[in-house]
């Protein structure tokens, strides 16, 4: 055999020797994928990679993509996503990331691999993002879609339904509440359990909610329910009136809402084997006027009056999309 022939040979040997030694959390480049988010095409080649059997994605496209901001620290080679009042921070190469912000407080999230730093970007496990934010996700060979946890059923109910029909969806929307600022801590004044939501005049999809000492106001914002501004009660004996009209709170945070109109309030407690549900109207002088009540104490109606309803006589929606 020729002296070039035999190197080559030997040279194409000790490759294949190399690549089978490699570790099995070496990252390969993976075929380009299309990023899809809630129905809309973001590219059509996101690059990817995979490690360990799991696909990293790029996190400011994805990031991005979401209407997050996306922060570098090169002191500390840490990376920041925020979207609301909630902050992601990671480092390449580490097995956790923290997301901070919530009600829940901090938390430290396990990685199913670790964040990897390539050509100057930053990938991340596919779900890492979407998940930490409260948004779905689909994959399919060559195709990712991430979307909002809301069904389309539930999303046109709650953006051209009726007041009666979109008002008591929203109150009993299973997702987190997410925060423009800093969650306060609630406290439960004399073990009153009851949740009220008060919502304008010709609206669904905004409404302030009260529960114990604090009361929140709280809106749909692409599909999620957003927390924009808090207060708690300065006293425990006080009523909602001093609440609404800004007076007797403390512990602001966020702008409060400017609402020059009538309102409605739905109110439902739990105490024991008994339940009661009140609902009315707050006209603009902040005057409560009950318009139905009902309490019930194991299966028994025990006390009523009026009907109870999810609208105020002669209300009409304003605010469809």
């Amino acid at each position: 055999m020729k002296n070039w022939l035999r190197h080559a040979v030997l040279a194409a040997a000790a490759s294949i020797v190399l690549l089978a030694n490699l570790p099995a959390a070496y990252a390969a480049s993976a075929p380009a994928t299309k990023l899809i988010v809630e129905r809309k095409t973001i590219t059509e080649r996101l690059p990817v990679i995979t490690d360990r059997g799991r696909t990293l994605v790029p996190l400011r496209i994805i990031s991005e993509a979401l209407d997050a901001k996306v922060q570098w620290d090169s002191k500390t080679s840490t990376v920041t996503v925020q979207k609301w009042g909630e902050r992601l921070s990671l480092k390449p190469g580490a097995k956790k990331a923290t997301l901070r912000g919530t009600k829940s407080g901090d938390l430290a999230l396990e990685l199913d691999a670790p964040a990897k730093l390539k050509n100057g970007a930053v990938y991340v496990p596919m779900r890492l993002i979407a998940h930490s934010f409260g948004y779905q996700v689909e994959w399919t060979q060559g195709v990712i879609k991430i979307y909002s946890p809301l069904s389309e059923e539930t999303k046109n109910i709650l953006y051209r339904g009726s007041l009666e029909e979109a008002r008591p969806k929203i109150m009993r929307l299973i997702q987190s509440v997410h925060y423009m600022n800093p969650p306060l801590e609630t406290k439960i004044v004399d073990e009153n359990y009851d949740r009220t939501f008060i919502f304008p005049e010709g609206e669904a999809l905004g409404y302030y909610y009260i529960y114990g000492d604090t009361i929140s106001w709280v809106e749909l914002q692409d599909n999620f329910l957003v927390c924009t501004w808090q207060a708690n009660f300065e006293y425990a004996s006080i009523g909602h009136t001093e609440t609404l009209m800004g007076t007797s709170i403390t512990n602001s945070t966020g702008k409060a809402p400017e609402i020059n109109k009538n309102m409605l309030f739905y109110s439902h407690g739990i105490f024991g084997d008994s339940s009661h549900t009140e609902y009315g109207i707050i006209d603009t002088n902040y005057q409560y006027t009950t318009l139905a009540y009902e309490r019930i104490v194991g299966d028994r109606v025990t006390d009523s009056e009026g009907v109870m309803a999810f609208t105020l006589p002669g209300e009409v929606r304003t605010d469809y999309r």
